[in-house]
């Protein structure tokens, strides 16, 4: 079977939105966070797993990129992504982020500015994408 991609400029979207945030884990207690635009907030829920908050709400979601790094060699971990709740709701997006190894949810090391989770959550406000 053919793999296909998907290749629509962000500008091609009908009401299109990027929002790229970096989350900066610290143990089990409340991260710090920076984003370009659109998080209201990010919560550390419990092991591993973290709640972001966006300010608005979207119709759409297109698509969820998420990475984990650290300085260390020894750490085998990575980013997952959750559940995504109040899509095409009046209610603001809300966006679960994993921290694994394994199967296992895990909190990263102590603060530190070389581990973070890098979020990119693409979404749209119309019922069909975009065209050329």
């Amino acid at each position: 079977m053919e793999s296909m991609a998907l290749d629509v400029p962000l500008s091609n979207l009908k009401k299109g939105r990027m929002i790229f945030l970096v989350i900066y884990p610290d143990a089990g207690n409340a991260p710090t966070w920076a984003a370009t635009h659109g998080v209201a907030s990010v919560a550390f829920t419990a092991t591993g797993k973290y709640t972001i908050t966006l300010k608005n709400n979207f119709r759409y979601k297109r698509g969820i990129l998420l990475g984990y790094n650290t300085a260390a060699d020894n750490v085998d971990m990575y980013a997952q992504g959750g559940v995504v709740a109040n899509e095409g709701t009046a209610t603001p997006v809300t966006l679960v982020v994993k921290l694994k190894t394994g199967a296992s949810n895990t909190n990263a090391a102590a603060a530190d500015p070389d581990n973070f989770i890098s979020v990119g959550f693409i979404a749209e406000d119309s019922n069909a994408m975009g065209s050329t």
